[in-house]
């Protein structure tokens, strides 16, 4: 490939493409979802929701699953880069998550990259969504870690996410 790539915008298009060639127009899912939500939005002039027999719900979640399916999968492959399993001898002489294959995790991490974008796609997310979002949630998960939240009142606190936009 010749195309210089220097920001997610950039490797946006790049990906929607690949994953045509594959059987899922995850951009083109993405953008239903974003008109069907856009149609439907609330007074207040956020994105509505669909309703529950909507069928972007089942197109959507098929894909969503495929890539959420590779995604684990590329998941396991980076943790196969580490000792991580107590029998071994590694964990025996004190090296347990020792990293063996450093190129191969940078393949993999890059790997999971491919179908994160994927994922964003089919949630009809843009580069920049997924900046405004991170920014938004890094707030938040800053908020949780000065607040030292435990796992037991995660729960309560859910709703931050929905406020999320």
């Amino acid at each position: 490939m010749t195309q210089q790539i220097r920001s997610l915008k950039d490797i946006w298009p790049l990906q929607a493409a690949l994953n045509c060639k594959s059987g899922f127009d995850t951009a083109g899912i993405g953008r239903s979802l974003q008109e069907a939500l856009a149609a439907g939005k609330a007074p207040d002039g956020h994105a509505g929701d669909l309703p529950a027999d909507h069928p972007l719900r089942l197109q959507a979640g098929k894909a969503l699953k495929n890539y959420l399916d590779a995604l684990a999968s590329e998941c396991h492959e980076l943790q196969e880069c580490l000792s991580w399993k107590h029998w071994y001898a590694e964990a025996k002489a004190g090296r347990q998550y020792q990293l063996q294959d450093i190129q191969n995790a940078r393949v993999e991490a890059t790997d999971m990259l491919f179908f994160w974008i994927s994922i964003c796609q089919i949630l009809g997310l843009s580069p920049q969504d997924v900046y405004r979002l991170y920014e938004r949630k890094l707030g938040i998960n800053h908020r949780r870690q000065d607040e030292d939240r435990t796992q037991a009142e995660h729960h309560t606190h859910e709703d931050e996410n929905r406020k999320v936009v």
